[in-house]
């Protein structure tokens, strides 16, 4: 037994590459553990995905580009309406609080926690806060779907993957403005 859990806790961990996904073009796929996966897309402009699969139809991702983040939700068997709009309330550390959201495709809507800027640092303080450690979020629909848990609190282990995939979206002959370590001066 403890044989197959070692076995089944390094092929959690070990990174996944070159997997492809139809919908958003090439994912290099740079890391994997618990549900979560990091991977990187060259199309321009290049982005980073997060992307949260429970295995039964449901997913919650993040892409980040060096301007711009995203934050989608999508489940399979959706049929969404082009030019739906809902609302999303999100239940999590810091209270709760309804958020609009808005037609991607067939069976994805867009989060939209605020405009412009406001919203962008909105949504990498949510991933900041997962990385260092929060309680998972609950997501709950304005339709007849069920409230969905997102497990932000697995999320620790993918910081590493992360902070290599936005480093990769910088151009080579600039200074990274992402890091894992400190600097003293």
């Amino acid at each position: 037994m403890k044989i197959f859990s070692a076995l089944l806790l390094t092929a959690l961990l070990i990174p996944v590459t070159a997997r492809s996904e139809t919908a958003s073009g090439e994912t290099e796929w740079m890391g994997e553990a618990r549900q979560w996966s990091v991977g990187f897309v060259g199309e321009k402009p290049s982005y980073c995905r997060l992307v949260w699969n429970d295995e039964l139809g449901k997913t919650v991702e993040f892409r980040q580009s060096l301007d711009s983040v995203i934050w989608l939700v999508s489940k399979d068997g959706w049929d969404i309406p082009k030019g739906t709009t809902t609302k999303v309330t999100l239940v999590g550390y810091s209270g709760t609080k309804a958020v609009p959201a808005e037609f991607f495709d067939s069976k994805t809507l867009r989060i939209l926690t605020a405009s412009d800027k406001t919203g962008v640092a909105q949504i990498k303080k949510i991933l900041k806060n997962s990385f260092i450690g929060t309680p998972d979020m609950e997501l709950d629909f304005a339709g007849n779907e069920g409230s969905w848990v997102v497990p932000l609190s697995r999320l620790q282990q993918m910081y590493t993957s992360y902070v290599n995939c936005l480093n990769r979206l910088v151009p080579a002959n600039q200074i990274s403005p992402v890091s894992d370590k400190t600097q003293p001066f």
